[in-house]
């Protein structure tokens, strides 16, 4: 294995030469991410100098050359930190003491380890942010991320439906057929082997599409073909994840969209028919959404629906028991223990026993307490702020402002998503989020100050 690697060592500098030379910094950010997302350790991965290296990992080493060589170049620039710079860096500050005071391996068999939860989770996810933030970002950079963008929405969406159908020939790659990796086997779930993180990346791609297509270049016909072509295949393989969440995190986008792109008669002819397709919708839909046929029967996902209100009591319970500074990052399913043996409720809070949580916001309550809590969340409102500043900016060009709502439409993704599930086990989800807000923040700062240099190309 060594000789090989070291045979391959020139050709791997050469490459990342090229590609650190010839990216963009911020099309570099948009590698990771795709890497992250279709390029895990299952289909590539080797070990070298006791590390064991993917391809995320080795663009990681081509963005820190690239911030030195665009450091050098004037294509960074290190601004003033701002109040959601500060609040990042005292939500770290906090996770971080309650982390290194618990055990870092892992505390449960086929559980993550806290270190590598708490790196993965938000180490990652914070670092991009910042690396983003840094870029003097132009119009013509988003080009690249733009097409990068639609490649991975094609390839997910196209993937998600060969998945559900069992056209295994077509799907790529392979080990997305074994259903001993990883969970939700039946349901499209991708190279990442899990539904909700399959649905997150489907819903960013969703996004980016419609902005920069319908809503940036409204008469433009190769973007409208190109909408036509893509949407609807995005939309299906949305559906197929067969993920509650997921599908509320599409409407949430398709209402944001609605109330701050259309206007006049149009706006509200959207708003009355999404609502009477709402409510005829729930009546007819509503009982099935509580138990339907996923890759089990529809019993054990009534049982899953269930669960979480075993989920919220365990939590409640042991936030009253420490709720200044939580019992200490990853530690639930150690500190419930005692929690699950309570037979002063009827709820069956015994079936939760090995799970790990399923509540973002639960989740920071219990292991970091209400410190933990509050930072992360006035952090998240700040950076709303920003994104909805960027966003009705009158001087901002489109091409900026479409970050911003972008933004916008990605937190209300992740906000649903932590209300059903755990998002930091992997650097996918907090990545795609203060990614775009990374963005938001670059944007913001070459905003101009009047109408008169508001004038710039939009993207092509």
């Amino acid at each position: 294995m060594e000789i090989l690697l070291l045979a391959v060592l020139p050709a791997v500098f050469l490459w990342g030469g090229i590609v650190v030379t010839r990216v963009s910094m911020v099309a570099m950010a948009a590698m990771f991410l795709l890497a992250t997302a279709c390029v895990p350790s299952e289909f590539f991965s080797f070990k070298a100098g006791g590390l064991t290296w993917t391809v995320d990992r080795l663009i990681v080493l081509a963005m820190l050359a690239a911030l030195a060589l665009g450091w050098k170049a004037g294509k960074v620039k290190f601004s003033p930190l701002e109040s959601v710079d500060y609040l990042m860096g005292l939500f770290l500050i906090w996770l971080t003491a309650r982390t290194i005071t618990q055990p870092l391996g892992s505390i449960l068999p086929n559980q993550p380890h806290t270190l590598m939860h708490m790196i993965n989770g938000y180490c990652i996810p914070f670092a991009l942010y910042f690396y983003v933030r840094c870029i003097k970002l132009e119009s013509k950079d988003l080009r690249s991320v733009f097409w990068l963008i639609l490649i991975m929405g094609i390839y997910l969406g196209c993937t998600a439906i060969f998945e559900v159908a069992k056209i295994w020939s077509l799907v790529f790659p392979k080990f997305i057929a074994d259903p001993t990796l990883g969970i939700h086997f039946g349901r499209a779930r991708g190279p990442m082997l899990q539904s909700v993180r399959l649905g997150v990346c489907l819903l960013s791609c969703f996004t980016a599409v419609v902005i920069y297509t319908i809503w940036l270049n409204p008469f433009k016909r190769t973007r409208w073909i190109l909408a036509a072509a893509t949407i609807p295949m995005l939309t299906l393989a949305i559906g197929l994840t067969y993920t509650r969440s997921i599908w509320m995190g599409l409407l949430a986008i398709l209402a944001i969209l609605v109330l701050l792109c259309l206007k006049g008669t149009m706006r509200k002819a959207m708003i009355t028919g999404g609502a009477l397709a709402g409510i005829v919708g729930g009546l007819i839909l509503g009982p099935n959404l509580v138990a339907f046929k996923r890759e089990y029967s529809a019993a054990e996902t009534r049982e899953s629906t269930y669960m979480r209100a075993a989920f919220a009591y365990v939590s409640l319970e042991m936030f009253k028991e420490r709720p200044i500074a939580g019992f200490g990052f990853n530690q639930f399913n150690v500190a419930n223990r005692p929690f699950l043996s309570d037979r002063s409720t009827e709820i069956r809070v015994e079936s939760i026993r090995g799970y790990v949580h399923h509540n973002s916001y639960l989740s920071l309550l219990v292991d970091l307490g209400i410190v933990g809590f509050f930072l992360f969340g006035v952090m998240l409102i700040g950076f709303i702020r920003e994104s909805w500043q960027l966003w009705k900016s009158t001087t901002a060009p489109d091409w900026a402002r479409g970050l911003g709502l972008t933004a916008l439409c990605l937190t209300s993704v992740h906000l649903i998503q932590m209300a059903f599930h755990e998002v930091s086990f992997s650097s996918i989800e907090n990545g795609i989020l203060f990614g775009s807000f990374g963005l938001v923040l670059a944007a913001r700062r070459i905003v101009p100050q009047s109408d008169s240099e508001a004038m710039e190309t939009p993207v092509d």
